[in-house]
């Protein structure tokens, strides 16, 4: 999540430069919300909801993450993807165009302010990749599913354990094939579980 020092800031600058009440609103957030109260109410995979959570958590952190309405459009009306997915897809593939920075009339120090967020909120985002994935791999009948039937999470993985310390954010995420190829097959996630319980008893038998 972003760092307290910087919820602190926030409200100082809450103080210094006041909120705008004809600021308009998040639509992501609008969004994200709903999903959860569709998650809640349908109690859907416990995955997408910890996703969901943590996207809205570290969005609620700041209101001045904004997202272009088209994508926001793409996000929560994509017919294959949930909106807490697609949202994390796009972050990762489109990473600073996702972002919207129309900061029109707006004072340099409230500029720098809220650029400062988003690129915090940037460095999270791969972070919150790997908890995601994380996540789907603990619902598997072994620890070694996903990494069998997504080759690409695999060589993800490999690349982490390679460059350990010596990676940056933008090295990890810097192959968007890669990653698009993630999420289309995470697509079939259930038919790859059952797929592994089905190898499994084959290997206790």
């Amino acid at each position: 999540m972003l760092k307290n020092y910087k919820c602190l800031l926030f409200l100082s600058y809450l103080v210094c430069f006041g909120a705008t009440a004809a600021e308009r609103p998040n639509r992501i957030l609008q969004c994200l919300a709903k999903e959860e109260e569709r998650i809640i109410k349908n109690k859907l995979d416990f995955s997408i909801a910890k996703l969901n959570q943590e996207l809205v958590n570290e969005l609620a952190a700041s209101n001045d993450i904004m997202i272009k309405d088209s994508y926001v459009d793409d996000i929560c009306e994509h017919p294959f993807y949930s909106p807490s997915v697609n949202l994390l897809r796009l972050l990762l593939i489109k990473e600073n165009e996702i972002y919207d920075l129309t900061f029109d009339n707006m004072e340099r120090a409230q500029k720098e302010f809220k650029l400062s967020y988003i690129a915090d909120f940037r460095k999270q985002v791969p972070n919150i990749f790997v908890t995601y994935i994380s996540s789907l791999n603990a619902q598997m009948p072994d620890a070694y599913c996903l990494q069998r039937h997504v080759p690409e999470i695999k060589k993800f993985n490999e690349k982490m354990k390679y460059l350990e310390n010596e990676i940056t954010t933008k090295a990890l995420i810097q192959d968007k094939k890669q990653i698009d190829a993630i999420f289309m097959k995470l697509r079939n996630v259930k038919d790859i579980k059952k797929l592994c319980e089905k190898e499994l008893k084959r290997r206790k038998k």
